[in-house]
């Protein structure tokens, strides 16, 4: 892994350090909604992954590598490593995308997608607002590295696929 991507900061808790520690997409939203490409240039980085993926969109094709939050990076990498080591990946069934510059589904504030900050895995079986049928042991290794789990949201907001390295947003 390049030096650079070394890096990690704590997981943020709410919007507020979201912005402040790991930048501030707002003033780069232009009128049409999409992002200026100047805030991709500046807070992503791509990291390989130690084990295929099927894409939840296309299984015939596989997610080989991950664009996440360059200050994230190291973090994501030791939780798909530590999969790995712990031949957890037979569990990860399906990627459903990590950076997307999009709002969340029930309102309109911004994912922490758009921060690269958050990932989706197992989406045909877990589903919005469902209980989903996670494995208990890919929640912990998560939640080891300080990601929180949709899975744990109340009601309608409960999102079994989303692993996100921010808390409390």
């Amino acid at each position: 892994m390049h030096a650079a991507l070394r890096v990690q900061a704590p997981a943020p808790s709410g919007k507020e350090d979201l912005c402040r520690d790991f930048g501030d997409p707002y003033p780069l939203i232009l009128e049409d909604g999409t992002i200026d490409p100047v805030w991709e240039r500046k807070i992503l980085a791509t990291i390989e992954l130690p084990f295929a993926i099927p894409l939840s969109w296309d299984r015939t094709r596989v997610a080989t590598r991950l664009r996440c939050h360059r200050m994230a990076a190291a973090v994501f990498a030791q939780v798909f490593e530590e999969l790995k080591a712990r031949r957890l990946e037979a569990l990860v069934t399906s990627f459903g995308g990590c950076y997307a510059f999009r709002a969340k589904r029930r309102n309109q504030d911004l994912s922490t997608h758009c921060w690269g900050l958050a990932v989706d895995l197992n989406p045909e079986t877990n589903a919005l607002g469902t209980a989903g049928d996670m494995s208990p042991e890919v929640v912990e290794v998560f939640a080891r590295h300080g990601f929180e789990w949709g899975g744990r949201w109340e009601g309608a907001a409960r999102d079994p696929m989303h692993f996100q390295y921010c808390r409390g947003y």
